[in-house]
C-alpha cells in the first residue's frame, strides 16, 4: 500500500477541499457548518468530515494538524448535533425520514470518525471532539432499534449498527443512558403495506444500560432470524454487482469486527470470489443482472478495493490480493480519485502496511451460477453472458464494445422470448422457452357482478389455441459466437431477432455505409453487416428478413439508447448467425 498511500491522501484532499469551499459559515444560518447543497441534509457532510479528520492526522497530508481544518470539522459536527433528530435519526431528506437504514449508513462514518479520534487524538480539543462523536453515535440507538427498512441490503447496515451499539453501550453504559432518548419512538404500525397505520404506540421505557443492551440484542436477533441472503454462489438478493453487493460486504465485515463471528466473513469471501467472474475484459463490472439502479452501467470496481485488500490480508488469498492491487493501480493510472475509504486503512495498520504480491483479474474463466442463473464466459478476445428468465438474455463484449441480443415475439400477452431453462454445454449453452396463445373462457358460474374490473380474472379458465417452442443455441468461436434460433409449433408468427449495438457506431455493407443513430434500426435481409466503433470492428450475419415487422405493442421494451439490427423470419424456422471480431 505504501506506493499508493499518497494517491489515497491526495484524492481525499480533493474531497475535503470541496467541503471547505462549500461549507456554510454564515453564523446567521441554522445550517451553519454543513456542506452546502440543494437541500439541508447531513450525509455528505458526515462522510467528508471523517475524511477531514483522516487528513488532520495524516503526516503525508498538507492538512496535517491544520488548526483551520480542525475548526471546520468542529463547525461541521456542531451542525450534525443540531440536525440529528431527538430519536437519533439522520434523515435522507429527498426521500426517507426517521429512517433506520439511512441513519445506519451515516452511523458507519460517524463511528469511523470516533475511532480515528480515539486512535490518533491526544490534545484536549481532540479528545473533546472524540466524546462529541461518541454522543452522536449513541444517540442513534432509538431509531436503529425501533425503525424498519426498505430493501434487502438495509437489513445488514442496520444489523452492523446494532452490533456496534451493543459494543459501545457495554463500554459506555452511563453515557448511553444520559444520551439516548426514546420519547419520539411512538411509530404506529400497519399490518400490511396497504393498511392504514394504527394509533401511535407508547414510547419504549428503558430504565438501565442493561435493559438497553437487551433491546439491542433482541432487535439484532430479529434481523438475523430472517437469514442473510447470500447464496452458495456468493450472490445477494439484489444482484447489484455495481453497488449494493459491496454495501452488504461492508456491513458484514463490520458485523464480524463487532462480534468476532467468522460466519459473516464467509458471505463476504464468497461474494468477492463471485465478483472475480463479473469483471469484463475492459475491467469494468458486468451489471446487467442487477435489480437496482446500477443495472446496465459500466463501472470500475473501485468500491471493492478495500474489501479485496481486507479479505486478502485476512485469508491470504492470492486472487484477492491481485484483484485489490489491480483496482488501485489501474485507478491511479486512469487518473481517477482513489476510492473513498482512507479511514478504514488508517484504523487498521495491517491494511495500511499491506504489501501486494500479485496483480490482475482472471485472464479467462467459465462459470455458471445456479442461484442467479447466469453463465459468464471470458475468452482472450471477448466476454459473453447469458441470463436466464430475462428478455435481454445474451450480452457479448469485445473489449469495451457491448452487443446485446433479444428476440421479439408479439404473441398473445408475450412480447419477448424469455428463456426458462439454460444448459451449459461446455463450449456454449442452450436456452429454451415456451410461449402459448390463450383466450379466456366464459364464466361457468355467476360472479355476482357485471363489472368487468371487479371480476377476478385470474380465476377464469383459459383455452390454449397454439404454442411456440424456441431453442437458442450459443456456440463459442475463436473470435466471437454463433447463435442458432430454432422455433417449433405455431406457423406464421413474425419473430424478430434484435441485435443491439452502441449508438454512434458506423455500419457498412458492400453497398452502403451509415451512422447508427440512437433509437434507430434496420433489417439485415441478407449478407453481413460490418460494424466499426473506434479501433474495433465486428461482423454480424448472415442476415435474414422475410418480413418487416419491428414490433409496436404496448409493454414492449424500446431501445432508446442504442441501435437495433433486426433479423426477421416467420415461425417455424431455424437460422444461424454470428457476431465476431474482424
Amino acid at each position: 500500500m505504501k506506493r499508493y498511500w499518497q494517491h489515497m491522501v491526495n484524492s481525499t484532499e480533493k474531497r475535503v477541499e470541496v467541503f471547505l469551499k462549500k461549507q456554510v459559515n454564515d453564523p446567521a444560518r441554522a445550517d451553519r457548518g454543513r456542506m452546502d447543497s440543494d437541500v439541508v441534509e447531513g450525509k455528505a457532510s458526515i462522510y467528508v468530515l471523517t475524511d477531514a479528520l483522516c487528513l488532520y492526522f495524516s503526516e503525508e497530508s498538507k492538512y496535517y494538524k491544520d488548526a483551520a481544518l480542525f475548526a471546520a470539522v468542529e463547525r461541521g459536527v456542531s451542525f450534525v448535533e443540531r440536525w440529528q433528530r431527538p430519536d437519533g435519526s439522520l434523515d435522507f431528506p429527498t426521500c426517507n425520514f426517521y429512517s433506520a437504514p439511512d441513519t445506519a449508513f451515516c452511523f458507519r462514518r460517524l463511528y469511523g470518525a470516533w475511532e480515528i479520534l480515539k486512535k490518533y487524538g491526544t490534545t484536549e480539543a481532540e479528545k473533546a471532539l472524540e466524546e462529541r462523536y461518541l454522543r452522536i453515535v449513541l444517540r442513534c440507538a432509538p431509531i436503529i432499534i425501533c425503525g424498519g427498512f426498505h430493501t434487502p441490503n438495509h437489513r445488514w447496515a442496520v444489523l452492523a449498527a446494532l452490533l456496534t451499539l451493543e459494543k459501545l453501550v457495554a463500554e459506555n453504559g452511563a453515557l448511553a443512558m444520559e444520551t439516548v432518548d426514546f420519547s419520539g419512538c411512538t411509530f404506529p404500525h400497519a399490518v400490511s403495506a396497504d393498511a392504514l397505520p394504527g394509533e401511535p404506540e407508547p414510547a419504549p421505557v428503558v430504565a438501565s444500560a442493561q435493559e438497553l443492551l437487551e433491546r439491542i440484542r433482541i432487535r439484532a436477533g430479529q434481523y438475523l432470524a430472517e437469514g442473510i441472503d447470500g447464496d452458495a454462489d456468493g450472490e445477494y438478493a439484489e444482484r447489484s454487482t455495481g453497488n449494493y453487493n459491496s454495501v452488504v460486504d461492508k456491513s458484514l465485515i463490520t458485523a464480524y469486527e463487532m462480534s468476532g463471528d467468522e460466519t459473516y466473513l464467509g458471505y463476504v469471501e464468497r461474494n468477492l470470489d463471485m465478483m472475480l467472474y463479473y469483471f469484463d475484459g475492459d475491467d469494468t463490472i458486468f451489471t446487467q443482472n442487477s435489480t437496482r439502479q446500477d443495472q446496465g452501467k459500466a463501472l470500475h470496481p473501485d468500491q471493492y478495493f478495500y474489501l479485496y485488500t481486507y479479505m486478502a490480508a485476512h485469508t491470504g488469498s492470492d486472487l484477492f490480493d491481485a484483484a485489490a492491487h489491480k483496482i488501485i493501480k489501474d485507478n491511479l493510472e486512469r487518473g481517477d480519485d482513489a476510492p473513498d475509504c482512507i479511514y478504514i486503512f488508517m484504523l487498521y495498520d495491517r491494511l495500511k502496511n499491506y504489501t501486494f504480491r500479485g496483480y490482475g483479474f482472471l485472464p479467462e474463466y467459465r462459470r455458471y451460477f445456479p442461484g442467479s442463473q447466469v453463465l459468464r464466459v471470458k475468452k482472450p478476445s471477448y466476454v459473453y453472458s447469458v441470463l436466464n428468465k430475462k428478455s435481454q438474455f445474451l450480452f457479448v463484449k469485445f473489449g469495451s464494445l457491448p452487443v446485446c441480443v433479444r428476440i421479439g415475439e408479439a404473441y398473445c400477452d408475450v412480447r419477448y422470448f424469455v428463456p426458462e431453462r439454460t444448459e451449459d454445454t461446455g463450449d456454449g449453452c442452450v436456452l429454451r422457452g415456451t410461449a402459448r396463445g390463450w383466450y379466456y373462457e366464459p364464466w361457468a358460474q355467476d360472479q355476482g357482478t357485471t363489472d368487468w374490473w371487479a371480476m377476478d380474472h385470474k380465476k377464469r379458465e383459459r383455452v390454449i389455441t397454439s404454442q411456440v417452442d424456441t431453442t437458442v443455441t450459443v456456440k463459442e468461436l475463436e473470435r466471437g459466437i454463433a447463435v442458432t434460433v430454432k422455433t417449433e409449433g405455431l406457423s406464421g408468427l413474425p419473430l424478430r431477432v434484435e441485435v443491439i449495438v452502441p449508438a454512434g457506431s458506423t455500419l457498412e455493407t458492400d453497398s452502403v455505409s451509415l451512422s447508427a443513430n440512437r433509437g434507430d434500426s434496420l433489417i439485415l435481409r441478407n449478407g453481413y453487416l460490418h460494424l466499426h466503433a473506434g479501433a474495433q470492428k465486428l461482423s454480424i450475419g448472415p442476415g435474414y428478413g422475410t418480413h418487416s415487422f419491428k414490433g409496436h405493442y404496448s409493454g414492449e421494451e424500446k431501445n432508446e439508447v442504442g441501435y437495433s439490427i433486426y433479423l426477421n423470419d416467420y415461425t417455424p424456422y431455424e437460422r444461424t448467425f454470428t457476431i465476431v471480431e474482424e
